[in-house]
């Protein structure tokens, strides 16, 4: 087998009210157009709940204790104006977290050697005391030092190309000179965070900000040029990949101009990558993209850039 799916059913009873852009609607249509590709490389598995300790890696105990006590019985919880809680919000996000976690013990058994996690609610902006950008765990975190901890994994990487700067991911990783983060993002949005300046403690960040308008060519030349030769310097045992697609040009909530192929083509760079340098572990895990077709049709090249 090449490529394991997983995710969980409860991922899609997050409610974040109407008219919210990170809805149940996303994943609903993804895995809708996932099954309909009907591939033998491809096998769909169900996450689990994993234990608190694993969370307390990147988040603290008082953190965790206040989203659980902000926890609605009914109605919903704003944390922000874009974060919300709903009933069964903390138990999505604990099944997205346990999902990813999942994925790393399917790859180290090593029927498979790469995983796609259709998750929300999405992570790589949770902070570790602090819910933002529709965002509670910070799952790659998670799942990156649940790797360490479990299977003996030196260094890791996570590469972001979510339009939006992972700004949780990077504050988790600033100290810790066997983690590596990389991200392509739009610059002067949401956050506020990813300035090129920003290189960690060991030069272990790389930030690559791009103007409003960035086509496939900026895009590709941005890993090519920049974040290919770093992470290669890096060396990695296992590659975590934030996956948003809302650099999609069809997105509302940026300004970049990539296209779905686009998407196949950073994927399989770095499927190519992990099977030549980290024997072939990858694992991928949903963050962003809000326009709902091109989503799904992104995803879809995002798992044939997987299996091949």
């Amino acid at each position: 087998m090449s490529t394991a799916i997983v995710t969980h059913k409860d991922c899609i009873l997050h409610d974040t009210g109407m008219n919210h852009p990170e809805s149940k609607e996303r994943l609903i249509a993804i895995n809708k157009t996932l099954k309909e590709f009907k591939s033998k490389k491809i096998e769909w598995f169900e996450g689990e709940k994993i234990e608190p300790k694993y969370f307390f890696t990147v988040h603290s105990k008082n953190y965790f204790k206040d989203i659980k006590n902000k926890s609605p019985k009914k109605d919903l919880f704003r944390i922000d104006a874009d974060t919300i809680l709903s009933k069964y919000s903390l138990e999505a996000a604990l099944k997205a977290t346990g999902s990813v976690c999942k994925a790393v013990d399917i790859i180290f058994e090593g029927k498979f050697k790469n995983a796609f996690c259709p998750i929300r609610p999405p992570g790589h902006h949770a902070e570790p005391e602090r819910a933002m950008g529709f965002c509670f765990f910070n799952n790659v975190a998670v799942a990156a030092n649940y790797a360490k901890l479990n299977y003996k994994v030196k260094k890791c990487a996570v590469i972001d190309f979510d339009v939006h700067h992972g700004n949780g991911t990077q504050k988790m990783f600033w100290n810790n000179s066997d983690m590596f983060y990389a991200s392509t993002h739009q610059e002067g949005i949401f956050p506020g965070t990813g300035f090129k300046e920003e290189t960690g403690i060991n030069n272990n960040i790389v930030n690559v900000p791009l103007p409003a308008g960035t086509d496939s060519l900026l895009f590709k030349k941005s890993y090519e040029d920049i974040i290919f030769p770093k992470l290669e310097k890096f060396s990695p045992d296992i590659i975590f990949v934030s996956a948003g697609f809302d650099a999609h040009i069809s997105d509302p909530l940026a300004d970049f101009k990539l296209i779905k192929d686009d998407f196949y083509w950073i994927t399989k760079k770095l499927n190519d990558f992990a099977t030549k340098n980290c024997k072939g572990k990858l694992i991928s895990c949903l963050e962003g993209g809000y326009n709902i077709k091109a989503l799904s049709e992104s995803c879809l090249e995002h798992v044939k850039g997987l299996i091949l």
